[in-house]
Formats: C-alpha cells, sequence, structure tokens
C-alpha cells in the first residue's frame, strides 16, 4: 500500500469493500502519511471537529485527516456501559463512505474489534418489526461534541436504508449517537430501539478480528456496525484511523434518493 493504485486496481478494492462489506489486509507496516495517501484515493478525508482539541490533550501531531483511537480508560477515564455498537460517519451530511483502521500497538490477548452486518439484521427481523420502521427516521447527535464546545447540527436518516450501490436494505442505526426516534415519545422511542439493539447483538451477525500489528481493516459504514470489546486491562491499545467521506444521503426509497454533487 505504499504506491498509489491504478484506476482499475483502487476500483476493484472499492468494489470489494461494498460487496463484503469488510476487508482486512494483514502486515500493512506503512506510515501515517502512507495509510492516509491510500485511503484517500477512495473519497475525502472526515476532518473529525475533536481531533485538534485530543491531539493537544496527547500532544500528538497528526495529518489532517487521520485520528488515533486509545483505550476509553486513557481517552474518558471510565469504561463506557452505554450501547457502544455505531457507524463512523453517520452525524455527518452526506455520511461517510469507509473507514480504513490500522494496527499500530495491540495487545496480545484481546481488544478485538466486531462489525455487524446491517443487510442481514435487517432480513432477520420479524415482519412486525419492518413494518413498524418503515417511514421512521431516527437521530445522529454527536452530543460529546456539545460537551466540548463544538457546535454540531443534529441530522437524522431513515431507520432502513437502501444502500445506493448495491441495493440492499439496511438498518440504520447509530447507537451511541444517541439515537430517538423522530416525533415518538421518548419511552415509546427506547422500547422500540431496544428490541431492535437485542437483533444487533445476535452473533450470528457478527465478523470479528484478532488484532495485529500492521493489520489494515477497511469496512463500508453505510452496511455495518461495529465496536471494540475492552478486555485487555490497562494495555496501551492503539489504532489509527481514516474517514474517508461520499457524497451520499441515504434514502429509504432507490427512485427518490438525492446524491449531492461530486
Amino acid at each position: 500500500l505504499r504506491e498509489p493504485l491504478t484506476p482499475e486496481l483502487r476500483d476493484e478494492v472499492r468494489a470489494l469493500i461494498v460487496q463484503h462489506k469488510v476487508i482486512f489486509l494483514r502486515d500493512q507496516h506503512i506510515t501515517r502519511e502512507q495509510q492516509l495517501a491510500f485511503a484517500t484515493q477512495f473519497g475525502p478525508p472526515v476532518i473529525h471537529p475533536l481531533q485538534k482539541l485530543k491531539e493537544t490533550q496527547r500532544k500528538e501531531d497528526l495529518p489532517q485527516g487521520m485520528h488515533t483511537i486509545v483505550p476509553p480508560t486513557a481517552e474518558y477515564g471510565h469504561i463506557p456501559k452505554r450501547r457502544t455498537w455505531h457507524s463512523d460517519g453517520s452525524w455527518t451530511y452526506p455520511v461517510a463512505f469507509a473507514s480504513f483502521l490500522r494496527g499500530v500497538e495491540v495487545p496480545e490477548v484481546g481488544g478485538d474489534t466486531i462489525w455487524v452486518d446491517a443487510g442481514a439484521i435487517y432480513r432477520g427481523l420479524p415482519d412486525r418489526l419492518k413494518a413498524r420502521l418503515e417511514g421512521l427516521y431516527v437521530t445522529h447527535e454527536y452530543k460529546e461534541l456539545a460537551l466540548s464546545g463544538i457546535s454540531h447540527p443534529i441530522v437524522a436518516h431513515p431507520a432502513v436504508i437502501n444502500h445506493s450501490e448495491t441495493g440492499e436494505d439496511l438498518l440504520y442505526v447509530d447507537f451511541i449517537m444517541h439515537p430517538w426516534i423522530v416525533g415518538w415519545d421518548r419511552a415509546d422511542s427506547e422500547a422500540l430501539l431496544s428490541e431492535i439493539y437485542e437483533e444487533v447483538l445476535r452473533p450470528e451477525y457478527h465478523l470479528r478480528l484478532k488484532w495485529k500489528k500492521g493489520t489494515l481493516a477497511i469496512w463500508d459504514n453505510r452496511s455495518t456496525l461495529h465496536t471494540a470489546i475492552h478486555d485487555y486491562g490497562d494495555y496501551p491499545r492503539r489504532v489509527e484511523r481514516v474517514v474517508v467521506g461520499s457524497n451520499d444521503v441515504p434514502s429509504r426509497d432507490p427512485s427518490k434518493r438525492f446524491v449531492l454533487p461530486a
């Protein structure tokens, strides 16, 4: 991955990401700059609003568009107890396309990442839940930005979307972004989302990665959710990420899809 891809190879890799939803490349001992250069062949980098703030706190100087992800014990002072299944860039508009995450320092035991297939979840829902989800919009609210003094709008997307490239129906709820069904009472919204969340936890929909140094994971954020497992004590786990954007605004009805100009 140190060298630029030909347009043909880039398109082939992109097609594999969309088809398989998540792919892994082992033994990619590349620099931050090489990782960023590789990822941005697939789209513009998503500049995270908290990047510079966290860089200052950690005394780092990362390339613009790259984020370091460290254990919650170091970043937040505690292990989060809320739901952690999420999609990178669901809170942006348009939404992010893909994430490129590289293992820099990883524990010998633990620290795995798990992805869930959002299409398989939707197909596995009972018909009564599919019917209830039709026409609903769910908020994607990045409250941590407001807590850091950064202004950012709350966006809402359909609870079920149609993938703009494959046509697959997908559950599109980001459980770390404080979801709320638009127009619903809070209690009723939480009751339905809790029922959906139980489906997300079913292991038959999961793919689990054992990290090694130099592993690069790439996934389509529109068709997956993911979470990291914090089971490695105080080991200094460190992975570095680039998220690339798209011009895709999620839609339930492909005939009414709105795509921003490139």
